[in-house]
């Protein structure tokens, strides 16, 4: 499911509630800045606030007791057809490298227009991170100019860089997510207590929902037992039957997996050889599908000098 789509906010109570506190004492500044580690929700934030700002005039409000977006609701079904007036979604496209000053000058396009009925325009740009020198010195000036009519909601993957100037502009607020509320978005996502299935061996590896959802998905897709196949088997078995072959699997959650294999194997061992390892092989990783190289031979690599070895 989208970030646009997901009606229900998982996590982030205290965060959101501060929000909506500020929103009601009308203190809320115009320029704010979602920051957070990847993959534990940021999106999903940032769309039910923008649904609460949307729906203050509307039917079906925002239900701020279970964080929940109502199905009926006008501004949330317009924003899944890309059709709301009042607001427009900046990210980087996925054939892109980053955020093209073109996208940029659509915000100034879009804040020119006139306003829909009473609502303030938003503006969202999820990858702030993402952004060019080119399209995040153009953004600097948008920021710089006083709107009193545009919302600037910028997500921002914390362990990226982004320029300082930009970060300055905006109010920065940090999201965090608990363990607990993990479980229960990878059981919301998959309508069943799956989470509790996933083997032992992978829960104490600092992964993300998204990280857990497509783990499960990549079993599914393998025929593999969920409860009994632990991180070295299934290494093995993607190494063995060249499952990074399939293009239907994506290369991200292969990678995460190769990761989660070197942290594990360092845990046990605490050999620096191991680390340095890793390193290596995350950057040729990513260096051959950058390049379109051949993933076969970085595979045989990886089974000669680390898993024939143990």
């Amino acid at each position: 499911m989208k970030p646009n789509e997901t009606k229900k906010l998982i996590g982030h109570k205290n965060e959101f509630d501060e929000l909506i506190n500020i929103i009601k004492n009308n203190k809320l500044p115009n320029k704010i800045l979602i920051s957070g580690e990847k993959g534990i929700g940021k999106s999903v934030f940032s769309y039910h606030l923008i649904n609460y700002l949307l729906s203050k005039n509307e039917k079906f409000l925002y239900n701020t007791e279970l964080n929940q977006i109502n199905n009926n609701n006008k501004s949330f079904n317009l924003i899944i057809n890309a059709s709301h007036p009042n607001f427009i979604n900046i990210k980087k496209k996925l054939d892109k490298k980053s955020i093209e000053i073109s996208q940029i000058r659509e915000i100034n396009n879009f804040i020119n227009k006139s306003v829909y009925g009473i609502q303030n325009k938003i503006v969202l740009i999820d990858g702030v991170e993402n952004l060019s020198n080119a399209s995040g010195s153009a953004l600097l000036k948008i920021l710089e100019e006083p709107r009193s009519n545009v919302q600037f909601i910028l997500i921002y993957d914390s362990s990226k860089f982004i320029l300082d100037t930009i970060k300055s502009r905006c109010i920065e607020f940090k999201l965090n997510l608990k363990d607990e509320d993990i479980e229960k978005i990878v059981d919301t996502y998959f309508e069943n207590n799956i989470f509790d299935e996933i083997n032992n061996n992978f829960k104490d590896m600092y992964l993300k929902p998204k990280d857990y959802i497509n783990l499960i998905n990549l079993f599914k897709e393998l025929n593999l037992d969920l409860k009994n196949s632990n991180i070295d088997y299934l290494i093995k078995h993607i190494i063995s039957s060249k499952i990074y072959k399939n293009k239907n699997i994506s290369s991200k959650i292969i990678k995460t997996l190769i990761e989660i294999y070197f942290l594990k194997t360092y845990k046990l061992i605490r050999e620096n050889d191991i680390y340095s390892l890793a390193k290596y092989f995350n950057k040729k990783y990513s260096e051959t599908l950058k390049y379109n190289l051949d993933l076969e031979s970085l595979f045989i690599e990886l089974k000669l000098k680390l898993i024939d070895e143990k």
